[in-house]
Protein backbone atom coordinates (compact mmCIF):
# COMPACT_ATOMS: atom_id res chain seq x y z
CA UNK A 1 0.00 0.00 0.00
CA UNK A 2 1.34 3.59 -1.09
CA UNK A 3 0.92 6.54 1.88
CA UNK A 4 -0.09 9.78 0.38
CA UNK A 5 1.11 12.77 1.93
CA UNK A 6 1.70 16.57 1.64
CA UNK A 7 4.44 18.08 -0.24
CA UNK A 8 5.72 20.08 2.18
CA UNK A 9 6.04 16.88 4.78
CA UNK A 10 7.03 15.00 1.98
CA UNK A 11 10.53 17.24 1.38
CA UNK A 12 10.57 17.10 5.35
CA UNK A 13 10.82 13.29 5.56
CA UNK A 14 13.27 13.52 2.34
CA UNK A 15 15.66 15.21 4.19
CA UNK A 16 15.36 12.98 7.29
CA UNK A 17 15.86 10.18 5.00
CA UNK A 18 19.13 11.50 3.83
CA UNK A 19 20.49 11.99 7.57
CA UNK A 20 19.28 8.73 8.51
CA UNK A 21 19.15 6.05 5.88
CA UNK A 22 22.75 6.47 5.01
CA UNK A 23 23.86 5.60 8.35
CA UNK A 24 21.27 3.13 8.65
CA UNK A 25 22.46 1.39 5.37
CA UNK A 26 26.50 1.90 6.25
CA UNK A 27 25.66 -0.06 8.95
CA UNK A 28 23.67 -3.16 7.70
CA UNK A 29 25.77 -2.88 4.78
CA UNK A 30 26.41 -7.07 5.14
CA UNK A 31 22.15 -7.33 5.15
CA UNK A 32 19.06 -7.46 2.78
CA UNK A 33 17.70 -3.33 2.10
CA UNK A 34 14.56 -3.01 4.06
CA UNK A 35 11.32 -2.37 2.74
CA UNK A 36 10.14 1.19 1.68
CA UNK A 37 7.36 1.36 4.77
CA UNK A 38 9.93 0.13 6.89
CA UNK A 39 11.86 3.58 6.39
CA UNK A 40 8.97 5.16 6.23
CA UNK A 41 8.16 4.07 9.79
CA UNK A 42 11.74 5.39 11.04
CA UNK A 43 11.43 8.64 9.59
CA UNK A 44 8.44 9.51 11.11
CA UNK A 45 9.11 8.59 14.34
CA UNK A 46 12.36 10.25 14.26
CA UNK A 47 10.47 12.95 12.76
CA UNK A 48 8.41 12.96 16.47
CA UNK A 49 11.74 12.65 18.57
CA UNK A 50 12.94 16.23 16.96
CA UNK A 51 9.19 17.86 17.69
CA UNK A 52 9.85 16.73 21.18
CA UNK A 53 13.09 18.33 21.63
CA UNK A 54 12.07 21.47 19.79
CA UNK A 55 9.09 22.23 22.32
CA UNK A 56 11.27 21.42 25.50
CA UNK A 57 13.82 23.70 24.19
CA UNK A 58 10.98 26.14 23.58
CA UNK A 59 9.92 25.69 27.58
CA UNK A 60 13.35 25.98 28.91
CA UNK A 61 13.91 29.49 26.94
CA UNK A 62 10.67 30.75 28.36
CA UNK A 63 11.25 29.69 31.92
CA UNK A 64 14.95 31.13 31.59
CA UNK A 65 13.36 34.91 30.15
CA UNK A 66 10.38 35.04 32.86
CA UNK A 67 13.24 34.97 35.78
CA UNK A 68 16.22 36.98 34.21
CA UNK A 69 14.57 39.73 32.80
CA UNK A 70 14.66 42.91 34.94
CA UNK A 71 11.94 45.33 36.29
CA UNK A 72 9.94 47.20 33.55
CA UNK A 73 10.18 50.67 35.24
CA UNK A 74 14.45 50.10 35.10
CA UNK A 75 14.16 49.08 31.54
CA UNK A 76 12.15 52.14 30.54
CA UNK A 77 14.25 54.60 32.69
CA UNK A 78 18.21 53.90 32.39
CA UNK A 79 20.13 55.88 34.54
CA UNK A 80 22.63 58.35 33.18
CA UNK A 81 25.22 56.89 35.16
CA UNK A 82 24.44 53.20 33.49
CA UNK A 83 24.51 54.68 29.95
CA UNK A 84 28.04 56.15 30.29
CA UNK A 85 29.25 52.89 32.28
CA UNK A 86 32.79 52.25 30.45
CA UNK A 87 32.18 48.37 30.67
CA UNK A 88 28.52 46.84 30.77
CA UNK A 89 28.17 44.23 34.13
CA UNK A 90 28.77 40.51 33.05
CA UNK A 91 24.63 39.22 32.14
CA UNK A 92 23.65 36.76 34.44
CA UNK A 93 23.26 33.01 34.20
CA UNK A 94 19.94 31.61 32.63
CA UNK A 95 17.74 31.12 36.07
CA UNK A 96 19.65 33.14 38.11
CA UNK A 97 17.92 36.45 39.83
CA UNK A 98 19.79 39.64 38.60
CA UNK A 99 22.14 41.26 41.42
CA UNK A 100 19.72 44.05 43.09
CA UNK A 101 23.35 46.35 44.22
CA UNK A 102 22.69 49.74 42.96
CA UNK A 103 25.40 50.99 40.25
CA UNK A 104 27.20 54.33 41.67
CA UNK A 105 26.14 57.67 40.01
CA UNK A 106 28.74 58.62 37.16
CA UNK A 107 30.81 61.84 37.64
CA UNK A 108 29.77 63.94 35.12
CA UNK A 109 32.34 63.99 31.94
CA UNK A 110 33.20 67.36 30.63
CA UNK A 111 32.72 67.62 26.72
CA UNK A 112 34.46 69.78 24.61
CA UNK A 113 32.27 72.09 22.24
CA UNK A 114 32.54 71.25 18.46
CA UNK A 115 35.74 73.52 16.61
CA UNK A 116 35.13 76.98 16.80
CA UNK A 117 32.10 77.01 18.72
CA UNK A 118 31.94 79.45 21.57
CA UNK A 119 28.17 78.72 21.73
CA UNK A 120 25.95 76.43 20.49
CA UNK A 121 24.78 78.76 17.66
CA UNK A 122 27.64 81.02 17.23
CA UNK A 123 31.20 79.94 15.99
CA UNK A 124 34.58 82.13 15.56
CA UNK A 125 37.36 82.04 13.94
CA UNK A 126 40.28 84.35 14.56
CA UNK A 127 43.07 85.57 11.90
CA UNK A 128 46.03 87.66 12.84
CA UNK A 129 49.46 88.60 11.12
CA UNK A 130 52.87 90.22 12.15
CA UNK A 131 55.92 91.30 10.43
CA UNK A 132 58.80 93.26 8.99
CA UNK A 133 59.55 95.49 6.23
CA UNK A 134 62.05 97.06 4.47
CA UNK A 135 61.55 99.63 1.42
CA UNK A 136 63.71 101.90 -0.26
CA UNK A 137 62.72 105.83 0.86
CA UNK A 138 61.61 104.71 3.83
CA UNK A 139 62.27 103.27 7.32
CA UNK A 140 62.87 100.08 7.98
CA UNK A 141 60.01 98.54 10.84
CA UNK A 142 58.06 95.66 12.24
CA UNK A 143 54.38 95.63 11.94
CA UNK A 144 51.47 94.76 13.66
CA UNK A 145 49.24 93.59 10.56
CA UNK A 146 45.37 93.13 11.94
CA UNK A 147 43.76 90.92 14.32
CA UNK A 148 40.41 89.55 13.00
CA UNK A 149 37.30 87.87 14.85
CA UNK A 150 35.32 86.01 11.59
CA UNK A 151 32.08 85.10 13.24
CA UNK A 152 29.64 83.38 11.67
CA UNK A 153 25.97 82.02 13.42
CA UNK A 154 23.11 80.04 12.16
CA UNK A 155 19.76 81.43 13.31
CA UNK A 156 17.82 78.90 11.25
CA UNK A 157 17.65 76.72 8.75
CA UNK A 158 17.13 79.52 6.42
CA UNK A 159 19.12 82.17 8.01
CA UNK A 160 22.74 83.17 8.88
CA UNK A 161 24.63 86.39 10.43
CA UNK A 162 27.95 86.54 9.46
CA UNK A 163 30.06 89.48 11.39
CA UNK A 164 33.89 90.55 10.82
CA UNK A 165 35.62 93.13 13.69
CA UNK A 166 39.15 94.52 13.00
CA UNK A 167 41.79 95.38 15.15
CA UNK A 168 44.19 97.53 12.41
CA UNK A 169 47.07 99.66 12.50
CA UNK A 170 46.72 102.88 11.35
CA UNK A 171 49.44 105.20 9.98
CA UNK A 172 49.95 107.42 13.22
CA UNK A 173 50.60 103.80 14.88
CA UNK A 174 47.17 103.58 16.56
CA UNK A 175 45.07 101.05 17.44
CA UNK A 176 41.54 101.26 15.77
CA UNK A 177 38.63 98.78 15.84
CA UNK A 178 36.57 98.48 13.02
CA UNK A 179 33.65 96.47 11.59
CA UNK A 180 34.53 95.32 8.99
CA UNK A 181 31.25 92.98 7.78
CA UNK A 182 28.20 92.51 9.55
CA UNK A 183 25.82 90.88 7.19
CA UNK A 184 21.88 88.87 7.98
CA UNK A 185 21.71 86.61 4.97
CA UNK A 186 18.11 84.40 4.08
CA UNK A 187 18.70 81.63 1.77
CA UNK A 188 15.73 79.94 0.22
CA UNK A 189 17.42 77.69 -1.75
CA UNK A 190 20.15 77.37 -4.55
CA UNK A 191 18.93 80.06 -6.84
CA UNK A 192 17.99 82.84 -4.26
CA UNK A 193 19.77 84.36 -1.12
CA UNK A 194 19.57 87.80 -0.68
CA UNK A 195 21.95 89.82 2.39
CA UNK A 196 21.59 93.07 4.12
CA UNK A 197 24.11 94.68 6.07
CA UNK A 198 27.68 96.26 5.21
CA UNK A 199 29.55 93.91 3.22
CA UNK A 200 32.18 93.61 0.48
CA UNK A 201 31.00 94.53 -2.53
CA UNK A 202 30.74 92.39 -5.50
CA UNK A 203 33.48 93.74 -7.60
CA UNK A 204 35.78 91.33 -9.32
CA UNK A 205 37.24 87.91 -8.09
CA UNK A 206 39.78 88.72 -4.98
CA UNK A 207 37.34 91.22 -3.28
CA UNK A 208 34.62 88.37 -2.57
CA UNK A 209 36.82 85.39 -2.03
CA UNK A 210 39.16 87.16 0.20
CA UNK A 211 38.51 88.76 3.33
CA UNK A 212 41.16 90.44 5.93
CA UNK A 213 42.12 87.90 7.34
CA UNK A 214 46.09 87.43 5.34
CA UNK A 215 46.33 83.74 6.47
CA UNK A 216 44.02 83.02 3.50
CA UNK A 217 46.08 84.93 0.51
CA UNK A 218 49.05 83.50 -0.66
CA UNK A 219 50.68 87.22 -0.77
CA UNK A 220 51.45 89.31 1.65
CA UNK A 221 49.23 92.22 0.28
CA UNK A 222 46.17 92.49 -1.88
CA UNK A 223 46.82 94.00 -5.38
CA UNK A 224 46.84 97.05 -5.48
CA UNK A 225 43.10 97.73 -7.26
CA UNK A 226 41.87 95.83 -4.32
CA UNK A 227 43.46 97.23 -1.42
CA UNK A 228 40.93 98.71 1.21
CA UNK A 229 40.21 101.98 2.09
CA UNK A 230 43.00 102.06 4.77
CA UNK A 231 45.72 100.61 2.69
CA UNK A 232 45.63 102.88 -0.17
CA UNK A 233 42.81 101.63 -2.09
CA UNK A 234 40.89 103.72 -4.44
CA UNK A 235 37.90 101.45 -5.48
CA UNK A 236 34.93 100.87 -3.24
CA UNK A 237 35.38 97.53 -1.36
CA UNK A 238 32.86 97.69 0.87
CA UNK A 239 28.74 98.47 0.07
CA UNK A 240 26.04 99.01 2.83
CA UNK A 241 23.07 97.92 1.60
CA UNK A 242 21.43 94.35 -0.24
CA UNK A 243 22.73 91.93 -2.20
CA UNK A 244 20.92 89.00 -3.91
CA UNK A 245 22.69 86.06 -5.57
CA UNK A 246 21.67 82.53 -6.61
CA UNK A 247 22.08 80.06 -9.18
CA UNK A 248 20.74 80.11 -13.25
CA UNK A 249 19.62 77.27 -14.02
CA UNK A 250 22.38 76.15 -16.48
CA UNK A 251 23.25 72.56 -16.35
CA UNK A 252 26.85 72.00 -16.16
CA UNK A 253 27.59 75.18 -16.89
CA UNK A 254 26.79 76.09 -12.87
CA UNK A 255 26.28 79.88 -13.98
CA UNK A 256 25.56 82.40 -10.72
CA UNK A 257 24.14 85.95 -11.02
CA UNK A 258 24.72 88.58 -8.48
CA UNK A 259 22.30 91.72 -7.48
CA UNK A 260 23.74 94.99 -5.15
CA UNK A 261 22.19 97.81 -4.25
CA UNK A 262 23.86 100.43 -1.86
CA UNK A 263 24.71 103.69 -0.67
CA UNK A 264 27.87 103.89 -2.57
CA UNK A 265 31.09 105.53 -1.86
CA UNK A 266 31.52 108.97 -0.02
CA UNK A 267 35.01 110.77 -1.97
CA UNK A 268 36.87 113.55 -0.47
CA UNK A 269 39.28 114.51 2.18
CA UNK A 270 39.19 113.26 5.96
CA UNK A 271 35.80 111.61 5.21
CA UNK A 272 35.17 107.88 5.61
CA UNK A 273 34.28 106.32 1.94
CA UNK A 274 32.09 103.35 3.55
CA UNK A 275 29.18 105.48 3.86
CA UNK A 276 27.59 103.03 6.62
CA UNK A 277 24.73 105.59 8.61
CA UNK A 278 24.21 109.04 6.16
CA UNK A 279 24.04 108.71 2.05
CA UNK A 280 25.48 112.04 0.68
CA UNK A 281 23.18 111.28 -1.93
CA UNK A 282 19.77 109.68 -3.05
CA UNK A 283 21.26 108.35 -5.38
CA UNK A 284 22.06 104.27 -4.83
CA UNK A 285 25.18 102.35 -6.55
CA UNK A 286 23.75 99.23 -8.70
CA UNK A 287 26.08 96.45 -8.94
CA UNK A 288 25.35 93.10 -11.18
CA UNK A 289 27.41 90.56 -12.32
CA UNK A 290 27.46 86.97 -13.59
CA UNK A 291 29.72 84.17 -12.93
CA UNK A 292 30.43 80.48 -13.95
CA UNK A 293 31.83 77.41 -12.46
CA UNK A 294 31.89 74.72 -15.09
CA UNK A 295 31.34 70.72 -13.34
CA UNK A 296 33.88 69.45 -15.77
CA UNK A 297 36.75 72.03 -15.18
CA UNK A 298 36.82 72.01 -11.31
CA UNK A 299 38.53 74.92 -9.96
CA UNK A 300 38.29 77.15 -13.02
CA UNK A 301 36.00 80.08 -12.32
CA UNK A 302 35.00 82.84 -14.98
CA UNK A 303 32.60 86.45 -14.23
CA UNK A 304 32.24 89.80 -15.17
CA UNK A 305 30.41 92.90 -12.94
CA UNK A 306 29.91 95.88 -13.91
CA UNK A 307 28.61 99.29 -11.02
CA UNK A 308 27.16 102.58 -11.34
CA UNK A 309 27.46 105.01 -9.00
CA UNK A 310 27.30 108.39 -8.38
CA UNK A 311 30.11 110.43 -6.61
CA UNK A 312 29.35 113.36 -4.29
CA UNK A 313 32.96 115.00 -4.26
CA UNK A 314 34.36 118.30 -3.84
CA UNK A 315 33.24 120.27 -6.93
CA UNK A 316 30.54 118.87 -9.61
CA UNK A 317 29.18 115.25 -8.83
CA UNK A 318 30.65 112.60 -10.80
CA UNK A 319 29.13 109.50 -12.53
CA UNK A 320 31.64 106.44 -12.11
CA UNK A 321 30.88 103.13 -13.79
CA UNK A 322 33.44 100.30 -13.09
CA UNK A 323 33.60 96.70 -15.03
CA UNK A 324 35.17 93.98 -13.95
CA UNK A 325 36.13 90.74 -15.68
CA UNK A 326 38.16 87.61 -14.12
CA UNK A 327 39.71 83.85 -14.95
CA UNK A 328 40.30 82.54 -12.40
CA UNK A 329 41.97 78.65 -12.12
CA UNK A 330 42.18 77.29 -8.58
CA UNK A 331 43.28 73.42 -7.02
CA UNK A 332 45.25 71.65 -4.78
CA UNK A 333 48.71 72.83 -6.46
CA UNK A 334 47.67 75.72 -8.40
CA UNK A 335 46.69 78.97 -8.34
CA UNK A 336 46.06 81.34 -11.32
CA UNK A 337 44.78 84.83 -10.80
CA UNK A 338 43.65 87.19 -13.80
CA UNK A 339 41.24 90.29 -13.24
CA UNK A 340 40.87 93.23 -15.37
CA UNK A 341 39.36 96.48 -14.09
CA UNK A 342 37.93 99.39 -15.99
CA UNK A 343 36.59 102.91 -14.02
CA UNK A 344 35.06 105.45 -16.33
CA UNK A 345 34.46 108.94 -14.85
CA UNK A 346 32.05 111.06 -16.18
CA UNK A 347 30.98 115.17 -15.08
CA UNK A 348 27.60 115.89 -16.26
CA UNK A 349 29.29 118.62 -18.28
CA UNK A 350 32.01 117.53 -19.16
CA UNK A 351 34.99 114.55 -20.97
CA UNK A 352 35.20 110.97 -19.43
CA UNK A 353 37.91 110.07 -17.72
CA UNK A 354 38.92 106.29 -18.12
CA UNK A 355 41.52 104.10 -15.83
CA UNK A 356 42.46 100.73 -17.10
CA UNK A 357 44.25 98.58 -14.24
CA UNK A 358 45.06 94.58 -13.94
CA UNK A 359 46.99 92.30 -12.12
CA UNK A 360 47.96 88.33 -13.03
CA UNK A 361 49.46 86.21 -10.45
CA UNK A 362 50.39 82.52 -10.47
CA UNK A 363 51.62 80.38 -7.68
CA UNK A 364 52.54 76.26 -7.52
CA UNK A 365 52.38 74.87 -4.26
CA UNK A 366 55.54 71.97 -3.27
CA UNK A 367 54.49 70.54 -0.27
CA UNK A 368 54.75 73.18 2.33
CA UNK A 369 56.54 75.70 -0.16
CA UNK A 370 54.64 77.89 -2.56
CA UNK A 371 56.49 80.01 -4.59
CA UNK A 372 54.40 82.62 -6.17
CA UNK A 373 54.78 85.91 -9.08
CA UNK A 374 52.45 88.71 -9.02
CA UNK A 375 52.57 91.49 -11.80
CA UNK A 376 49.99 94.54 -11.62
CA UNK A 377 49.05 97.45 -13.08
CA UNK A 378 47.06 101.10 -12.21
CA UNK A 379 46.44 103.95 -15.01
CA UNK A 380 44.66 106.83 -14.29
CA UNK A 381 44.94 110.16 -16.04
CA UNK A 382 46.20 113.04 -14.23
CA UNK A 383 43.68 115.52 -14.66
CA UNK A 384 40.26 112.84 -13.20
CA UNK A 385 38.37 114.36 -11.04
CA UNK A 386 38.29 111.76 -8.64
CA UNK A 387 41.82 110.25 -8.68
CA UNK A 388 43.89 113.53 -8.92
CA UNK A 389 47.47 113.22 -9.47
CA UNK A 390 48.80 113.16 -5.76
CA UNK A 391 52.02 115.31 -6.31
CA UNK A 392 53.91 117.32 -3.22
CA UNK A 393 51.25 120.55 -4.91
CA UNK A 394 48.39 118.86 -5.80
CA UNK A 395 44.80 117.82 -4.20
CA UNK A 396 44.31 114.20 -2.64
CA UNK A 397 41.60 112.54 -0.63
CA UNK A 398 43.15 111.92 3.22
CA UNK A 399 42.68 108.44 3.56
CA UNK A 400 44.27 107.68 -0.19
CA UNK A 401 47.99 106.81 1.36
CA UNK A 402 50.25 108.56 -1.21
CA UNK A 403 48.38 107.33 -4.63
CA UNK A 404 49.64 108.56 -8.14
CA UNK A 405 47.99 108.04 -11.13
CA UNK A 406 49.93 105.15 -12.63
CA UNK A 407 51.70 102.27 -10.55
CA UNK A 408 52.80 98.77 -11.92
CA UNK A 409 55.48 96.32 -11.16
CA UNK A 410 55.96 92.99 -10.43
CA UNK A 411 56.06 91.06 -7.05
CA UNK A 412 58.14 87.81 -6.31
CA UNK A 413 57.54 85.82 -3.22
CA UNK A 414 57.29 82.01 -1.11
CA UNK A 415 55.01 80.98 1.56
CA UNK A 416 56.06 78.12 4.08
CA UNK A 417 53.34 76.77 5.59
CA UNK A 418 54.28 75.22 9.34
CA UNK A 419 51.15 73.65 9.34
CA UNK A 420 47.43 74.11 8.52
CA UNK A 421 46.96 77.54 10.75
CA UNK A 422 50.34 79.27 10.20
CA UNK A 423 52.60 80.24 7.36
CA UNK A 424 55.76 82.37 7.07
CA UNK A 425 55.61 84.21 4.23
CA UNK A 426 58.58 86.43 2.40
CA UNK A 427 57.99 88.56 -1.01
CA UNK A 428 59.65 90.96 -2.82
CA UNK A 429 58.25 94.21 -4.70
CA UNK A 430 59.36 96.36 -7.00
CA UNK A 431 56.73 99.60 -7.95
CA UNK A 432 57.25 102.29 -10.29
CA UNK A 433 55.38 105.31 -10.03
CA UNK A 434 54.68 107.93 -12.25
CA UNK A 435 57.26 111.08 -11.44
CA UNK A 436 58.32 109.62 -8.38
CA UNK A 437 61.75 106.75 -8.27
CA UNK A 438 61.44 102.99 -8.52
CA UNK A 439 60.54 101.85 -4.62
CA UNK A 440 62.62 98.40 -3.99
CA UNK A 441 60.84 96.64 -0.47
CA UNK A 442 61.57 93.52 1.20
CA UNK A 443 58.35 92.33 3.52
CA UNK A 444 58.43 88.81 5.72
CA UNK A 445 55.26 88.39 7.35
CA UNK A 446 53.92 85.54 9.66
CA UNK A 447 50.17 84.61 8.99
CA UNK A 448 48.10 82.51 11.40
CA UNK A 449 44.67 81.32 12.49
CA UNK A 450 43.11 79.90 15.50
Amino acid sequence: MKSRMPMTKFLVLLVLHLAILVPIRAQQAPNPPVNQDDINKQLLQRLQELQAEVDQLKGQLAAASSTSSTPASAASSPSPAATAAAAPAPAPAPGAAPAQTPEPEAAPVYQAPPVNEVAPRLKMIVFGDVGAQGYSHSPDTFLFGSLDLFMTARLSSKVSVLGEVLFIAENDNSLSPDVERLILTYRQNDYFSISAGRMHSWIGYYNTAFNYGEFLETTTDRPFIYAFDDQGGVLPMQEVGVNMTGRIPSGNLGVHYVLELGNGEAWGPNVEPTQNNQDANNSKSVNGGLYMQPERLSGLQLGFSLRHDNLTIPGPAVHETIATAHVVFIDTRYEILNEGVIVRHTEPTGPVFRTYAFYTQFSRKFGHVRPYFRYQYFNAPNDDPVYIYAGPNDYAPGYVNGFVARLNGPSAGVRYDFSGHSALKLQYDRISERALPTTNGLTAQVAFTF
